[in-house]
């Protein structure tokens, strides 16, 4: 017999207050297990790999710097400006 034959043989058995109260601490028991098992998941993800775009430009940017160009040719554009 395995054990979980033997363990629902012993379950029949208990009344079924008994019956109810191990089913919620089961369900607690599994909630547990369940969102440790998320956490380490989470833990364990792989990380992106930042490393292929190293190089990718020639020097490196300023994001703002390049905005406020980008927005002044545009403007020339619109503006018909030298």
């Amino acid at each position: 017999m395995t054990i979980y034959n033997e363990i629902l043989s012993q379950v029949e058995q208990l009344r079924p207050d008994e019956q109810l109260r191990l089913i919620e601490d089961l369900a607690a028991l599994v909630r547990r297990q369940v969102a440790a098992t998320s956490q380490d998941s989470l833990q364990t993800r792989p990380l992106p790999n930042l490393d292929q775009w190293f190089g990718f430009l020639s020097q490196p940017i300023d994001a703002l710097a390049f905005q406020l160009q980008i927005r002044q040719e545009w403007n020339r554009e619109v503006w018909h400006e030298s």
